[in-house]
């Protein structure tokens, strides 16, 4: 039973962002040479997202612990101008969770349950460039609609089966889960490197909250972001 249950988001680790910060300032006092970002270009890039912990706590000693985990994702950007750049992008990642909760009665057995999450995201988004230059520090955000599956059966599974003109006849079984959907925004502080006119690198802290009632709540979401670049023009 969820009932009362209540989050306290993990604190995003202060020797991580320290790092963050560092990296920006000491890559944008370096003298620049290199032409400044060619604006007007289209962009793509494969996204690693590493997820912390997140810890949900709840009456009676009752909690929800969701466990850290690195998924992926993929960006489409356009670059308005050397400074702007809209788009859109797609986010998945499975996440462990335990949750846990005291009997009200002391006859009865406390209710601990182990599972795997998997939450969607689809998102719109919008990036802002401090500098004109192969290094930039950078502020985004973004607005969604997330999906949170929690592989949790709430329905009868039922097989079904289709032809396949390569492999034959083949069968399998499907089982309906609990998910919840809503929207999420977020934002985020990172640094870009424009490798060369092709390539470029991005690391960034990503904050995110979705608009999913959990005991009066919302889940909130911090992640480190690794994206890799390829430039269009």
């Amino acid at each position: 039973n969820q009932t009362g249950i209540t989050m306290n988001a993990s604190r995003v680790p202060c020797l991580s962002l320290c790092g963050l910060l560092f990296s920006t300032l000491f890559f944008t006092a370096l003298p620049v040479h290199a032409e400044g970002r060619r604006p007007y270009t289209s962009e793509f890039s494969f996204r690693l997202n590493y997820s912390e912990a997140e810890t949900f706590n709840g009456p009676n000693g009752s909690y929800l612990d969701v466990q850290d985990d690195l998924g992926f994702g993929f960006s489409y950007l356009y670059n308005q101008s050397p400074h702007w750049a809209f788009g859109g992008s797609f986010d998945w990642i499975g996440l462990d969770y335990e949750a846990f909760a005291r009997a009200d009665d002391p006859a009865n057995e406390d209710f601990k349950y182990r599972n795997r999450m998997y939450n969607y995201s689809l998102n719109a988004d919008a990036v802002y460039y401090l500098l004109d230059q192969p290094f930039t520090p950078f502020v985004a955000a973004k607005l969604g609609w997330t999906t949170i599956d929690t592989n949790i059966s709430n329905g009868p599974g039922y097989n079904y089966c289709w032809w396949d003109y390569w492999g034959g006849y083949y069968c399998t079984s499907y089982r309906p889960t609990k998910s919840e959907s809503g929207l999420s925004y977020g934002v985020g502080l990172g640094l870009r490197w424009d490798i060369n006119r092709n390539y470029a690198l991005s690391g960034s802290y990503r904050w995110t909250e979705v608009d999913i009632d959990v005991a009066g709540d919302n889940p909130q979401h911090n992640l480190w972001r690794l994206e890799f670049i390829s430039k269009f023009y």
